[in-house]
């Protein structure tokens, strides 16, 4: 019996679909790529804003049709989509044999077993297949999110933050060290908020300590820290420990105090401001990869020329930009007044624009550098081998295309020849 899964949306939706689809193979399914061969198929969809639901509901009747047309016998919706929408979406979308929520791996695994027949397996053993392998793994280290931005349904669809225990963390860390990977990345709703919620004295900082001195981690990477949980000692960490990255993903989301104030953020642009100095005075040679909004109810002309200045000054090595997107159940779906779309679509254009130029100056100045890259994949359009600097995360930033032998999964030192606003080219030193 063979099991198809498509994994929409972020790493945390990943690691999800990586654990049903390990659970399913330890009862004894075979995982296919291909849906057209299979005989269950699983969305794990994403409701964050409107583009990933519309990418969610296309999908969805994508499976639909290969379900009529073909052998699966079983197709199943879960992920943040259908925690939102399930009533609607069983209603539109009949021709789906069942829909779960964002917190029902155990259920999704049950339903597919008990219609394949699959082997009856007691207990969970963290059997995940990782899909990243033997490259790099995402290590999620928390559910759910405390933090009640205007505009984020996340909380709603979510729930409370939940930290994982620290033993269980390291225990799959060790795992998915045991299975060639040496590249981990930490991801969470909020990894800043790692164990505020677990009654003791402990921090994301000593989490990150700890998963660093596991022989056999060569890069332990962060992504969505909170910016005014940024601590001192992890701060200290970061600097004080080689194979963490210097490299860290903060979200700002924007630097007016009037539009922070009702993001509902906790933060303000001073603060924004130290932490990014304090940030890189101490950590030589970090990477802040930062994501912003553009368009929130209320934003002014005013507004956007703060964060457009702010952007240009501070000169993030990794941006991202976003649409206000209103999310029904947020407290921003009601503000007033909304930007009309052209404008929202300028300022993305804006600020996009600012950030390859940017890019493309500083890549500049890697041409003739020897860095040391991570090999991911093939790419068969550019006939090499295609990897990342420590400067880098897997699918959202930049990369490096490398001619020479080399290893998926493994390091080497390149020789950067040339540039472009989003790719290096080098070649083996």
């Amino acid at each position: 019996m063979k099991v198809h899964i498509v994994s929409l949306g972020c790493p945390k939706n990943l690691v999800d679909s990586e654990n049903i689809l390990g659970e399913l193979k330890r009862r004894g399914a075979k995982i296919t790529f291909n849906p057209q061969e299979a005989d269950a198929i699983v969305i794990n969809t994403c409701g964050f804003i409107e583009d990933a639901k519309k990418e969610s509901i296309e999908t969805i009747f994508q499976a639909v049709r290969l379900k009529e047309q073909g052998n699966c016998r079983r197709l199943i919706v879960t992920g943040c989509l259908s925690q939102r929408y399930r009533q609607e979406l069983e209603q539109g979308i009949p021709e789906v044999d069942a829909y779960f929520g964002a917190r029902s791996i155990n259920d999704v695994q049950r339903s597919i077993a008990e219609t394949l027949g699959l082997t009856h397996c007691n207990g969970w053993e963290h059997a995940r297949e990782v899909t990243t392998a033997p490259v790099y793994a995402y290590l999620k280290i928390a559910e759910g999110c405390d933090n009640r931005c205007s505009f984020c349904a996340i909380p709603l669809i979510r729930g409370p933050y939940q930290s994982r225990p620290m033993d269980e963390i390291v225990t799959e860390a060790r795992r998915l060290i045991t299975m060639g990977i040496q590249e981990l990345i930490l991801v969470a709703q909020d990894t800043t908020y790692y164990g505020q919620d677990l009654g003791q004295e402990v921090e994301l900082a000593d989490l990150v300590e700890v998963l660093s001195q596991i022989e056999g981690v060569r890069w332990l990477r962060l992504l969505y820290t909170y910016p005014n949980r940024i601590t001192d000692r992890l701060i200290d960490v970061i600097a004080e420990h080689p194979n963490v990255c210097k490299y860290l993903d903060v979200p700002i989301q924007h630097i007016s105090d009037r539009i922070l104030k009702r993001m509902l953020r906790g933060t303000n642009r001073r603060e924004i401001e130290t932490i990014i100095e304090k940030l890189c005075q101490r950590i030589p040679d970090l990477a802040i990869r930062t994501t912003v909004m553009v368009g929130f109810p209320g934003e002014s002309d005013s507004d956007f020329q703060q964060l457009y200045d702010f952007v240009e000054t501070s000169r993030f090595e990794r941006l991202g930009v976003f649409q206000f997107s209103p999310e029904e159940g947020t407290p921003a779906f009601d503000f007033r007044p909304q930007v009309p779309e052209n404008v929202k679509q300028e300022r993305y254009d804006a600020l996009m624009a600012l950030q390859q130029e940017i890019s493309w100056e500083e890549n500049q100045k890697l041409v003739g550098e020897k860095l040391l890259v991570h090999i991911d994949q093939f790419d068969d359009e550019k006939g090499c081998f295609q990897g990342r600097t420590e400067w880098d995360s897997p699918e959202i930033d930049n990369c490096v295309y490398v001619k020479g032998e080399v290893n998926e999964g493994e390091f080497y030192s390149v020789l950067i020849q040339s540039a472009t606003q989003y790719e290096l080219y080098g070649i083996i030193d």
